[in-house]
């Protein structure tokens, strides 16, 4: 939970001294003012004596006030966040989880706490199915799911969840509660979404008393890649500068018409303004699989690698005791069993160059596979030794 603290401390001057030490500055600030505009001298001297004006001859004539500007009004980019807010707002749910771990500790023995998290979630179907992040219900270090998962509706209702799928590649996961008739938000097309459009965000930062907080902002750029860590490069993401938070995770990023362009996911640390939602066609696409699989399923060959490059070529050659051919492919250290890479006769130390006659570059081999559909026949030209070899492997269904 946090606190908020206001500043109580105050300085117990005299009105009076108050007052003085007031006009002191005002005046000194007046001085300051009018010296920089160049009118100093003629306000600070004494003034002429003058004439005093002739009264008017005609009758006064009182000014009405104007009437009320339509600036004040609500303007139409506000009126459509506004309709934007109450139509999506029951749709967003946020999600609390709790997980039970046990240290030790030498000098008091064990000890269990109880972890608390918190996110957001947008329900998917009316039938109870909801997409967040799969960081919002992990347990401790990505563990699993979270012990106990909570889902507190638009309505304040909350209800236990069970996970249906979770997808770590995409950091999506589905949730299921037991509930029927819920509101369902649209789904924009996010091929379509252009910078520099309205980004609307909803969702419950920081604390379950900061629940459904609604920011602003635009799609600052589209196609981002982020590193969030060894093992997770997250590909095509939005870029949002609408304020997104701890607890935003998991909720919509939505279109000045309401639909969804995005799933809130993550924050570059350090920044301001930097905010970041997996498009809505790659999030609708896992839910979908989620939901009739319980996983997602991805086109692959079955091996684990390395990325050769000029950065890290000098380290792999130290380590492996051998000058490499190239400087560029993929390094392959593992081979599945029965798996495509393993069928066609790849081994590890076997250096892929070529896909298709297309070179291989730094890029991730994840990405290049997996612009094929799953059965196609892919030629590949690769490294055994100093020795260029050429085989033909099929594309297979890789599971987590």
């Amino acid at each position: 939970m946090n606190q908020f603290r206001f500043d109580t401390h105050e300085r117990h001057i005299p009105y009076v001294l108050t007052a003085i030490i007031g006009g002191i500055i005002g005046a000194l600030m007046m001085i300051l003012a009018v010296k920089f505009t160049g009118l100093g001298p003629a306000l600070l001297g004494s003034a002429a004596p003058v004439e005093p004006p002739p009264l008017p001859t005609q009758p006064i004539r009182v000014e009405q006030p104007p009437a009320p500007s339509r600036s004040l009004s609500l303007n139409q980019y506000e009126q459509a966040t506004i309709n934007v807010v109450k139509k999506v707002s029951p749709s967003v749910v946020m999600i609390t989880t709790s997980t039970v771990v046990e240290d030790f500790d030498f000098y008091t023995g064990p000890e269990v706490r109880n972890i608390q998290g918190l996110g957001s979630g947008v329900i998917y179907r009316k039938d109870g199915y909801l997409l967040t992040n799969n960081h919002v219900i992990s347990g401790i270090k990505g563990a699993g799911a979270a012990d106990q998962i909570l889902v507190v509706l638009g309505d304040g209702n909350s209800y236990p969840a069970k996970v249906v799928g979770a997808d770590p590649q995409t950091d999506l996961a589905v949730l299921k509660i037991d509930h029927t008739n819920l509101p369902v938000p649209q789904w924009a097309n996010s091929d379509r979404v252009e910078e520099g459009q309205a980004a609307i965000a909803i969702g419950n930062p920081l604390a379950e008393n900061l629940k459904n907080t609604v920011t602003v902002g635009v799609v600052s750029a589209k196609g981002r890649m982020v590193k969030v860590n060894n093992d997770l490069v997250m590909r095509n993401m939005i870029q949002t500068d609408a304020s997104i938070n701890i607890g935003n995770s998991g909720g919509p990023l939505l279109d000045s018409k309401g639909n969804i362009i995005g799933i809130n996911t993550l924050i570059v640390a350090n920044s301001q303004g930097i905010g970041l939602a997996i498009p809505s066609n790659t999030a609708k696409a896992v839910a979908e699989q989620l939901i009739s699989k319980g996983y997602v399923s991805r086109p692959g060959l079955g091996i684990g690698y390395y990325i050769l490059n000029s950065e890290n070529i000098a380290a792999l050659e130290y380590r492996l005791r051998r000058k490499l051919p190239v400087e560029n492919g993929i390094l392959i250290v593992r081979v599945i069993k029965n798996a495509p890479a393993h069928l066609a006769g790849l081994l590890p130390g076997d250096i892929i160059v070529k896909i298709n006659d297309q070179l291989i570059g730094t890029g991730d081999f994840r990405e290049v596979v997996g612009k094929y559909k799953i059965g196609t026949i892919l030629k590949l030209e690769y490294y055994r030794g100093s020795e260029l070899k050429q085989t033909t492997v099929t594309i297979g269904e890789m599971k987590p």
